[in-house]
């Protein structure tokens, strides 16, 4: 018999049953920060349950469901922070988005807000919407400057830097800069006094993050003044007592290996090989996003034959993060496998993938229209405030969409005739044989 879901729920139950009790009679009664208590504690049960059985985590959800006790808004939270446990993000992004609906959620608790915007505006930018992501993260920001709690003040520095990373993609550099160089300050001042292992992390995420920012935008310039601090906030972080062995790899093999592409972009060819080595060593590049990085620094050092023969596994990482056929898809995951696939002489495997690419275009072109024009109807609602600026706006968006649209028909184009010549020359390989 399983005991689990019963006792959980009891669990769940007491803690609601406390609160009424606090209340003498319902919820109505409570302070703030009562309220904000009980939603917490509720939080932290639930991921102590995904921890362990995240089947057992959404029977917990389904119970307080039944109990009416708890809104729809936590249960939306609730329900996203375990199908994004589970991986299963495109339903965890539908969760967090109906969250987020109204200003419900940050009434009830400050903390869950920031924790589903961050993890929402992560999603977005993982499929390359960043102009989502920042509209996400602005929002947050908003609530956190008047939060002044040591929470909030932690939250403000992780939520500018997010910012900042968007704006970095955007293009938006200045303003990235200096939302990265604020985030910085206030977390570097935090950790002085504040040494627990939630403070360390988030200010070596920080750190990480603001470095992978100006090595994917290809700022090496920038990328190099921040390897030091990102090494610094890493070696701090993994030196803590509650520190894991997969905190080592993520953070300290993560910063390494950025610190590969920097060194190889400056031609330290030694010190980039040693740091690749190091990030290898601590187990990075069995992270889907290490594998991804690893990718990329093989690229860029053209070893072709080994880029060539993890193909597999990025098509794994591309699977499990149930990416959409975007744009960003075909640069990120299938660019890749083409050029390694040409470059060590695979001629059979690139035609593959070109014929995939040519497969998808479809696809590609329908998503990346449909997101230009929701950028579009955002802009639109901003009209009754700003309206010379929002016609502007939307006259580059459409312009965008256009222009879009006329590089994907180039690249069809080529992708048909590469196809077309391949396909013209195995005909002409048969017939001579």
């Amino acid at each position: 018999m399983n005991f689990k879901k019963p006792l959980i729920v009891a669990t769940l139950g007491v803690l609601i049953g406390t609160g009424m009790l606090m209340s003498c009679g319902g919820h109505s009664d409570e302070t703030e920060n009562e309220k904000k208590e009980r939603v917490n504690a509720i939080d932290s049960l639930v991921r102590a349950r995904l921890a362990v059985d995240p089947e057992d985590a959404l029977a917990c959800v389904d119970s307080l469901e039944k109990t009416e006790e708890v809104s729809e808004v936590l249960l939306s939270y609730l329900r996203g922070t375990i199908y994004h446990g589970k991986r299963q993000k495109a339903t965890a992004e539908l969760y967090f988005e109906k969250s987020l609906r109204g200003d419900d959620l940050q009434h009830e608790s400050e903390e869950l807000f920031y924790k589903a915007s961050d993890c929402l505006s992560a999603f977005y930018a993982n499929r390359g919407d960043y102009v989502d992501a920042l509209e996400v993260a602005k929002r947050a920001y908003e609530v956190s400057l008047n939060d002044k709690s040591p929470s909030g003040i932690r939250w403000t520095a992780v939520i500018l830097h997010g910012m900042g990373y968007f704006q970095t993609q955007l293009g938006l550099r200045e303003e990235a800069e200096r939302n990265f160089s604020l985030a910085y300050m206030a977390l570097s001042q935090t950790v002085k006094s504040d040494q627990s292992y939630e403070s360390l992390r988030t200010y070596a995420r920080v750190t990480y993050n603001i470095l992978d920012a100006y090595t994917t935008s290809k700022q090496y310039d920038k990328a190099i003044g921040w390897v030091a601090s990102a090494e610094e906030a890493a070696d701090r972080l993994v030196e803590h007592p509650q520190a894991t062995t997969r905190d080592k790899a993520n953070y300290v093999g993560g910063v390494a290996i950025h610190k590969a592409l920097v060194m190889l972009k400056m031609n330290a060819l030694p010190s980039a090989e040693e740091s690749y080595n190091k990030a290898k060593n601590l187990g990075y590049f069995d992270t889907s996003y290490g594998l991804l990085e690893q990718a990329h620094y093989l690229r860029m050092a053209e070893r072709w034959d080994m880029l060539a023969d993890m193909m597999p596994r990025l098509d794994s990482v591309a699977q499990a993060w149930d990416v959409p056929m975007s744009l960003h898809t075909v640069q990120t995951f299938m660019a890749p496998q083409f050029s390694a696939y040409i470059q060590s002489g695979r001629k059979d495997k690139a035609l593959e993938v070109a014929e995939n690419i040519a497969t998808m275009m479809d696809s590609v072109v329908a998503y990346e229209t449909d997101d230009k024009m929701r950028e579009i109807s955002i802009i639109a609602a901003q009209k009754d405030r700003h309206t010379a600026e929002a016609e502007a706006c939307a006259m580059q968006a459409w312009r965008w969409v256009k222009i879009l649209s006329a590089v994907l028909a180039v690249l069809i184009l080529c992708i048909i005739a590469y196809v077309a010549y391949c396909i013209i020359r195995k005909k002409k390989s048969t017939t001579n044989n």
